[in-house]
């Protein structure tokens, strides 16, 4: 047996030791972001492209530093996509090592790889700061919206009840009934890049009335005079729900004769104490202007009567201020 010792030296000078053809280099690869221009909340997606390796019995390493200080993201071997999602606003480098299995790097090509992060613009108010209702009741609110971006495809409206509402971006407004206590509505666009970071608005509160509304009666300028009497108006006013009606009953009498006045058939009819019932047309359920006047016409007055005009004022909520009376006696 022959045995054959060689040095190192030996080896290499003849070229049996060094490096082969395919290690001369280390892995390139190029690197596109789906987009450098995000909102806050939102996602980017890296592509891989073109990857070079010259060690085919390895795979690199590849890690992806998003550039805002969360953890280096080591990707799978066959991946060739990663995503994440951007939390705060701000410029983020993102950079991509390729190492060899002995540390050897290789080169990330990228088009462009700052990632700018920023708010989604847009307005959202409730027209009012709160509204009123009765017990058990709610109200209609409407949400304003504005200054939605122009690349929003979808704009979605958690009213935080259980409910949500989806709309497009040329929506300027939209309402939601809500019941009795403190809401707020949270918005959130969406666009190819995901959906962004909700905003809230300011709360919305609905309350319950519980306030009487009032009324008054307006007494014309020569009040014992019957002709005065023809129309009879008055005032009434809510500061919550607003007002609903006033209710109106008429009543005229001598010592010996009562009558009230049914004001479907416009006349007075005789009232006979215990024996005579008194039909809902007894009274006239007047609503109100926009100055809160309330008024009706009345015929078939003269002297030598009393004249009584029962009111009471009932809000949206159904609180009333209780019936009030005038009498008035008619002397001409």
């Amino acid at each position: 047996m022959l045995t054959l010792a060689l040095g190192a030296g030996t080896v290499a000078g003849a070229g049996l030791l060094g490096s082969p053809a395919w290690a001369d280099g280390g892995p390139t690869a190029t690197y596109t972001l789906d987009s450098t221009s995000i909102w806050t909340g939102q996602q980017v997606t890296l592509t891989q492209s073109g990857l070079v390796d010259e060690t085919p019995d390895t795979a690199p390493v590849r890690t992806v530093d998003w550039g805002d200080s969360s953890p280096v993201e080591t990707l799978p071997a066959d991946a060739v996509k990663a995503s994440h999602t951007y939390a705060a606003n701000g410029s983020y480098p993102v950079k991509v090592t390729l190492a060899e299995a002995d540390g050897a790097e290789g080169t990330a090509t990228f088009a462009a790889n700052t990632v700018q992060v920023a708010s989604a613009v847009g307005s959202y108010k409730f027209s009012v700061a709160s509204n009123w209702t009765w017990e058990g009741g709610g109200a209609t609110a409407k949400l304003l919206l504005a200054n939605i971006p122009a690349n929003t495809t979808r704009v979605w409206v958690n009213w935080n009840d259980g409910k949500t509402s989806l709309l497009n971006r040329t929506h300027t407004s939209t309402t939601h009934y809500y019941p009795v206590g403190t809401h707020a509505a949270t918005i959130t666009l969406e666009n190819s890049q995901g959906m962004a970071a909700p905003v809230t608005t300011r709360p919305y509160t609905v309350n319950v009335d519980y306030t009487r509304p009032s009324s008054t009666l307006k007494m014309p300028r020569k009040p014992t005079r019957a002709s005065y009497w023809k129309t009879i108006q008055g005032t009434a006013k809510d500061g919550q729900t607003g007002m609903d009606s006033v209710g109106v009953q008429l009543w005229k009498w001598t010592s010996t004769k009562d009558y009230y006045f049914n004001f479907s058939t416009r006349k007075w009819v005789r009232y006979t104490p215990n024996k005579t019932k008194i039909p809902k047309a007894a009274v006239s359920w007047r609503g109100v202007d926009s100055k809160g006047i309330w008024k009706l016409s009345v015929p078939g007055l003269s002297k030598g009567y009393y004249l009584e005009v029962d009111y009471v004022a009932v809000d949206r909520a159904g609180n009333d201020d209780g019936w009030k009376y005038k009498v008035q006696k008619l002397t001409s």
